[in-house]
């Protein structure tokens, strides 16, 4: 990644020109026209919904009405009263999370860009290597070839070459320690007894225990770095760093592993060494945790947010915040026995939850990563609303 030092964030100013009721009522529609349009079965987002793609330098919250492909209509005229508000120049993504069954074939990849071109998205988020730790692209990994690691056919230049000339931007989900197969496969990547060197899992195999990645080891780190500079090196340049977490050690386990992989008060530095090595230059790296995570700190940065202890190595990435509706309820704690209270309206949660966050980072760029699961379309339309409000230049929805 190119040496671009600490960003600073952009505050954009919250006070705008008022609109017509006409125009807030069409830029409303047209939100929720898109999120209704997110039919996803299996690969295929569906049928077309919309006849609606943004066109260049316009945002898809434009004051453009959405028009059903099967009843073109003319679109209505806006209010006399009130002048037009130049477009909105679109400066980042929005971009939609994809199955990895997208990747099964060119076919299908091809399919769902152009779905997703045609429900206003200008980007896909790929999840090229999943939670369990399978790759869905033909990584050259000397070490894994001979595994059941590798589940794609197509090269990370096939998969690229897919998106030229469509107007849809390639964003990649990259899971990391979160690696059940690659400790399986290779050595130096494994947590291991201290005492005899075998293989460390979270619980007996036979109740599904599993095995981790090693942020700490040499072996972790040179296979993630080399998956990134095969990805750059096909013309990737956005690609985001999943579940950096340690796994939950009970007690019995601090008193069998190194004491450097456990100890809570200086651990964080394998994250952030981690996360260190894989800058590569030409991409944009993004650190992925929830927000939740981020917020409730009394206790230091803990979960998915642990690496951001290290954060003054960590200059040159960004931050990915998911919000998932079930990580809040009406409040959340900020000391071992304090809490605040939460707004019930989901709008002004969001923009609380986002506002401390931001508070909490130091100044790092910020990308909103939004869950849909359990949110009504109202909800979805309400909490994208406060993202441009928030002055966010990209999201990402699932």
């Amino acid at each position: 990644m190119a040496q671009k030092g600490r960003k600073i964030k952009r505050i954009k100013s919250l006070y705008k020109p008022r609109k017509s009721r006409s125009r807030k009522f069409i830029e409303i529609a047209v939100m929720f026209a898109v999120v209704c349009g997110l039919g996803f079965v299996g690969w295929s987002i569906g049928s077309a919904i919309l006849n609606y793609s943004p066109p260049d330098g316009q945002h898809a919250g434009s004051s453009d009405p959405v028009v059903p492909i099967d009843n073109p209509v003319a679109p209505p005229a806006e209010e006399p009263d009130e002048p037009d508000e130049p477009p909105a120049v679109i400066t980042g993504f929005n971009a939609i999370a994809a199955p990895s069954s997208v990747l099964d074939n060119i076919t299908s990849l091809s399919a769902y860009i152009s779905q997703a071109n045609l429900n206003g998205f200008n980007a896909v988020v790929l999840e090229i290597k999943d939670s369990t730790g399978h790759l869905f692209y033909a990584s050259e990994f000397a070490p894994i070839q001979d595994s059941d690691i590798i589940r794609g056919t197509l090269t990370a230049e096939q998969i690229f070459a897919a998106f030229e000339d469509t107007g849809v931007k390639p964003v990649i989900r990259l899971n990391t320690l979160l690696d059940r197969l690659a400790p399986r496969v290779m050595a130096d990547v494994s947590y291991v007894f201290a005492a005899n060197g075998s293989r460390w899992a979270d619980d007996r195999m036979d109740l599904g225990g599993k095995l981790w990645a090693n942020p700490f080891l040499q072996g972790t780190r040179d296979y993630h770095l080399f998956i990134i500079n095969e990805l750059v090196n096909a013309g990737f340049t956005d690609i985001i760093l999943a579940n950096m977490i340690f796994p939950r050690f009970r007690n019995s386990d601090r008193d069998i592993l190194a004491p450097e992989f456990t100890a809570p008060a200086t651990r964080f530095e394998g994250l952030a060494g981690f996360a260190g090595a894989l800058e590569v230059s030409g991409a944009s790296l993004y650190l992925e945790m929830t927000v939740r995570d981020v917020i409730e700190n009394y206790a230091g940065f803990l979960g998915t947010a642990e690496v951001l202890r290290g954060m003054r190595g960590l200059n040159n990435f960004e931050l990915l915040l998911v919000y998932n509706k079930d990580d809040f309820g009406t409040e959340y704690k900020t000391g071992e026995h304090s809490t605040v209270t939460l707004p019930a309206e989901t709008g002004a949660l969001v923009s609380v939850v986002f506002k401390q966050a931001g508070s909490q980072t130091g100044g790092f760029e910020i990308t909103p990563f939004l869950n849909r699961e359990n949110l009504t379309d109202r909800e979805i339309a309400d909490i994208l609303a406060v993202f441009g409000e928030l002055g966010y230049e990209n999201f990402i929805i699932r």
